[in-house]
């Protein structure tokens, strides 16, 4: 696989077009379209490239059909392999999506020949740039709104900005109610430990457990405490740590009564601190356990928080690309 930012430069040199300082996004007007080309992470790697164009045609006041879009992605994946992976329509914008597999000079010809042919085909067909929602055709740009990429005439992005400035203003002015967001921390982490308890009986200890603790647990607060801050973190980070303890604590009682018939969840439950003492295996058991699932939780925790902190940063900020 070739460095996903060495494509980018590729790409930018090969269609003259300017790649931003962080190589995140090429963004310029190729063949008369106004078109952005960006690196997508997938799985928190940077493996994808799009591509978006936006089409109408002012003689016949229609943008692209479900019929041409077949026709493009036909030709378009019969002429780069294994690169392509899918492309959609909505409104106005078309979205063309590629892997970064295989020789880094054979996916910049792809991906900059797919371009050059989309183009074409819409200029041949008397499409022009447009605005993605509206399909008015004049003063077309390349805009970032809320850290998404957008293909938009200059009046929505106008009507967009104020609308995010106004946003901004409201949740600015809005106080972050710490006792709804512990309850709902609480109801989040509260999956995350059927997870953990359910991967748990499997006699297995997953990444993805300690994912769900932290996204269920970070966005139940916020969506119940309506913002989050740094001391939500916090809360939120106390909450889990108490919940990944309870969950171990359960799995365990679990595996107690499966393992002994006469004893009672409940039973299993209270004597795991007295098995601990008695049993070096059983101790070394459990403190392997929590300790994975507390490394787990805080992969996931460290995630969450990283996008949700990157999110309300970009969240009210528009700009021009």
């Amino acid at each position: 696989m070739a460095s996903i930012n060495s494509v980018m430069l590729g790409i930018s040199n090969t269609l003259a077009l300017p790649l931003d300082d962080s190589k995140s996004y090429i963004a310029g007007v190729y063949n008369n379209f106004t078109i952005i080309i960006s690196k997508r992470s997938v799985n928190g790697y940077y493996t994808n490239i799009d591509f978006r164009i936006t089409a109408f045609n002012p003689a016949t006041n229609n943008t692209l059909s479900a019929n041409d879009l077949s026709v493009f992605i036909n030709t378009i994946n019969q002429n780069t392999r294994k690169n392509f992976v899918n492309a959609s329509i909505k409104n106005c914008l078309l979205e063309f999506s590629f892997r970064n597999v295989g020789k880094k000079e054979d996916l910049i010809l792809n991906i900059c020949n797919s371009i050059a042919y989309v183009t074409q085909q819409l200029t041949s067909n008397n499409y022009v740039s447009c605005d993605e929602f509206y399909g008015r055709t004049e003063n077309v740009l390349p805009v970032a709104i809320s850290g998404n990429y957008h293909i938009v005439d200059s009046i929505s992005y106008n009507e967009i900005t104020n609308q995010l400035s106004q946003a901004s203003a409201i949740e600015t002015n809005t106080k972050e109610n710490y006792p709804a967001g512990i309850v709902g921390a609480i109801l989040g982490s509260l999956i995350g430990v059927v997870v953990m308890v359910i991967i748990g009986q499997l006699n297995y200890v997953a990444v993805i457990s300690g994912l769900v603790m932290g996204f269920c647990t970070f966005n139940f607060y916020q969506k119940f405490a309506k913002k989050i801050t740094w001391i939500g973190i916090i809360i939120c980070s106390v909450i889990m740590i108490a919940m990944i303890y309870f969950a171990v604590q359960v799995d365990c009682a679990l595996w107690i009564t499966r393992t002994y018939s006469d004893y009672s969840f409940f039973d299993a439950f209270t004597a795991i601190s007295a098995a601990r003492e008695e049993s070096a295996e059983f101790a070394a058991s459990y403190s392997h356990g929590l300790f994975m699932q507390y490394l787990y939780s805080g992969i996931g925790a460290i995630i969450t928080a990283v996008s949700l902190i990157g999110a309300q940063k970009n969240k009210y900020t528009s700009n021009i690309l």
